[in-house]
């Protein structure tokens, strides 16, 4: 292999780990969340990012009680390197985003483009996080 090739490769990761900095270093359940006077998660660079009450409750509303437990917040907003748009993955979180963006269950995952996102991150700006992927 070109050893230019791997340099930039290497600089790249680099740069994509430096824009995910912000990404939990644990996710934490809805469930746990709501209990918590104030509901965080800690950053892989050691910030702490807060959750609005208003989107915790939300969120408990469109899935169910006893699905609290199951789901991880903040939902990841994958922005890969060779695909336009965004994708949304696991069923609850799936269901989460449908009900925000009013579309239909797709399955799996679900992918959504910039003025979804803009709406997304409008209605769900402290449970969303982007995650930048490189492939």
């Amino acid at each position: 292999m070109c050893p230019k090739r791997d340099k930039s490769d290497i600089m790249l990761k680099k740069q994509i780990f430096n824009l995910n900095r912000h990404i939990p270093l644990e996710r934490r359940n809805l469930e746990d969340l709501l209990r918590d006077e104030r509901p965080h998660v800690l950053g892989v660079d050691g910030n702490r990012h807060r959750f609005k009450r208003s989107e915790l409750e939300r969120i408990s509303k469109i899935i169910k009680p006893e699905e609290y437990y199951k789901i991880k917040l903040p939902i990841y907003i994958e922005i890969e390197s060779n695909i336009s748009g965004a994708r949304i993955l696991g069923n609850l979180e799936i269901d989460i985003v449908n009900s925000i963006l009013k579309k239909d269950n797709q399955g799996d995952e679900v992918f959504i483009y910039r003025p979804e996102i803009r709406i997304l991150r409008k209605e769900l700006p402290t449970t969303t996080q982007y995650m930048f992927l490189v492939k």
